[in-house]
């Protein structure tokens, strides 16, 4: 460790030297790099923005449940509300008196219903209940409907469903193209390293005559990895910030409605940008640390 402490100068200039020696494939990889994690910030920023649309729909959805018109005492509401919180999925319940259902019915329907307030009021109280999870509203409002003193449980309908469930397919395949991005930049990088290796054949060779270990060789190239893939991550960066902020502005931080808001651009562009810096870098060392391996085997 203390030999290998006190070459690591030495490997982070020499890996430096090879990036001006052959700055063309160095400028090829980076540029790979570049177009791959451009890519990989866009789908970045769908998935966050994604999510948190995700997530406003699950909070704001719930199963209005009515009570039948026979259930009036309290000690009874009580009772059907514990059988409810009970139930598997179940995140929170409210109850919802008969004035505040006509409320409600009066601000969706309108004033002419007002005329219902007081003794006329012939609603009965109800339920709102939130679920953990939003795929499993349906199969829970079942449940409500199945439980004594429940005259009838609504929900969004199938239309929110499908609406939930595309939402987490776009999200779960915009994680598998990212995959697919990541492997590609490692293919691209690993290639071009494994020019620069190729190129270097002869010091390569000289170095192994005088003794120098595989790990000694490596990690140069593996230096060299990292920084190709740290600069190949500072342009998306810039692009990332400046890009996101200017939708952000352009779009007044919502489509459509406060329901589909947009993610804030602090912190959410620092997170984005320190992910690319991240997986530029690993890329980098990953990409070169096989490169290098597989061709010090080839030789041996």
């Amino acid at each position: 460790m203390i030999s290998f402490l006190k070459a690591f100068p030495r490997h982070v200039k020499t890996a430096f030297l090879s990036i001006f020696r052959h700055l063309a494939m160095s400028l090829s990889a980076a540029s790979a790099v570049t177009i791959t994690l451009v890519l990989l910030a866009v789908f970045l920023v769908l998935a966050g923005n994604i999510s948190l649309f995700t997530s406003s729909i699950e909070e704001d959805l719930s199963i209005h449940a009515v009570l039948s018109t026979d259930i009036k005492e309290e000690a009874d509401i009580q009772s059907i509300e514990k059988e409810i919180q009970s139930i598997d999925g179940v995140k929170q319940v409210r109850y919802s008196t008969p004035e505040e259902e006509l409320e409600l019915y009066i601000e969706e329907q309108g004033e002419e219903f007002a005329m219902f307030r007081g003794e006329e009021n012939p609603l009965t109280g109800a339920f709102f209940i939130t679920v953990k999870k939003a795929d499993q509203i349906a199969s829970i409002t079942k449940q409500v409907q199945q439980v004594a003193g429940i005259r009838q449980a609504v929900y969004g309908g199938t239309s929110v469903s499908d609406m939930i469930n595309m939402l987490n397919t776009v999200r779960f395949g915009g994680m598998i193209f990212i995959v697919l991005l990541a492997l590609l930049a490692l293919f691209l990088i690993s290639n071009s390293i494994k020019m620069t290796i190729y190129a270097r054949n002869r010091e390569i060779s000289i170095m192994r005559n005088v003794g120098a270990t595989n790990g000694y060789i490596k990690v140069p190239f593996m230096l060299e990895g990292m920084i190709i893939g740290f600069i190949g991550s500072l342009i998306p960066c810039l692009i990332t910030y400046f890009g996101y902020r200017y939708l952000f502005d352009v779009m007044g931080g919502q489509i459509f409605s406060n329901m589909f808001s947009l993610q804030p651009v602090m912190p959410f562009t620092l997170e984005i940008c320190a992910i690319l810096i991240v997986a530029g870098m690993l890329v980098g060392l990953f990409g070169s640390f096989f490169s290098t391996t597989k061709y010090l085997h080839w030789k041996r």
